[in-house]
């Protein structure tokens, strides 16, 4: 690998993330991994890699990055990313986590439940929402090309770890509520993504 390429990914899984990661930079780390990079509309770029379709929105005005598409860059190679504030908007069916960056004063935007991921900037709600569509176009136009479907599929099942009191104390109030662990928690999680 360059050496360039090297330090980029050395940046990207750098602890705290750097907010001055170069754009172009990223996009060669990418090219130096064999991704396919194509240009797609409203700065956007359409990367192909380890079988995955992800679409980048071009930081702008400032060539760098910022420290949330940093970590969703590191993300391309199985690295997660925290947010501080959090919220779900909805654009066309399908579910975006929104969070805002005070340091850039813009909203991020990235869609989740997809077959890979798009990404999303504003500095306002309604032009978040323009920005997301998008986005979100772009994504399915790549699906379309590559003959994929563009939302992830879920078995229905989960691993669920707790701490030994935890557990007792949900299964005791499943019990109170004359319910099943399993059916007590899915009613639970079910209340929580309904509100």
């Amino acid at each position: 690998m360059k050496r360039q390429c090297q330090r980029t990914l050395e940046s990207l899984f750098a602890r705290p993330i750097s907010a001055n990661i170069a754009w172009r930079d990223i996009e060669a780390l990418f090219r130096e991994l064999g991704a396919e990079v194509s240009e797609r509309e409203g700065s956007r770029i359409g990367v192909r890699l380890f079988g995955e379709r992800r679409v980048f929105h071009r930081p702008h005005p400032s060539p760098h990055t910022d420290k949330g598409g940093s970590g969703e860059h590191s993300q391309v190679a199985g690295t997660a990313r925290g947010s501080a504030m959090i919220n779900l908007l909805d654009i066309d069916g399908y579910q975006a986590v929104v969070s805002f960056d005070p340091e850039l004063g813009l909203f991020r935007g990235e869609f989740v439940g997809l077959s890979g991921g798009a990404d999303f900037y504003a500095d306002n709600v309604a032009d978040l929402r323009k920005e997301g569509a998008t986005s979100l176009k772009v994504f399915l136009d790549m699906c379309a090309e590559d003959g994929v479907e563009p939302r992830k599929t879920y078995s229905g099942r989960f691993i669920l770890r707790l701490d030994p009191e935890l557990h007792a104390r949900a299964v005791a109030r499943a019990q109170a509520e004359g319910k099943s662990l399993n059916e007590w928690a899915k009613e639970t999680i079910k209340a929580a993504v309904s509100s």
